[in-house]
């Protein structure tokens, strides 16, 4: 006898955000180890905040902004899901 594992879809859409931030920050990570070594650059400057170039500094840079951009396009998304249920 078997087990059958049943995803629903919070799991995987959950499962999909942490995978995309996760891959970000990878990418980040590698981004801010290759950057310096290739251009010189040292610093970058963002909402007028002198950020170093370094992989850490670069990965959570890039998780941080994707997984908020994520959550509030899923938080919209489930809004809107519960008006058009309301109106039927």
């Amino acid at each position: 006898m078997t087990d059958e594992i049943e995803l629903g879809g919070r799991r995987v859409v959950a499962g999909l955000v942490c995978a995309l931030v996760a891959v970000t920050a990878a990418f980040g990570a590698v981004l801010g180890y290759a950057l310096p070594a290739r251009t010189d650059l040292e610093e970058i400057v963002v909402l007028e905040m002198a950020v170093p170039v370094t992989p850490v500094t670069f990965a959570l840079y890039g998780g941080v902004s994707v997984g908020f951009f994520l959550v509030t396009f899923l938080l919209v998304v489930h809004a809107i899901s519960r008006f058009d249920d309301d109106a039927v």
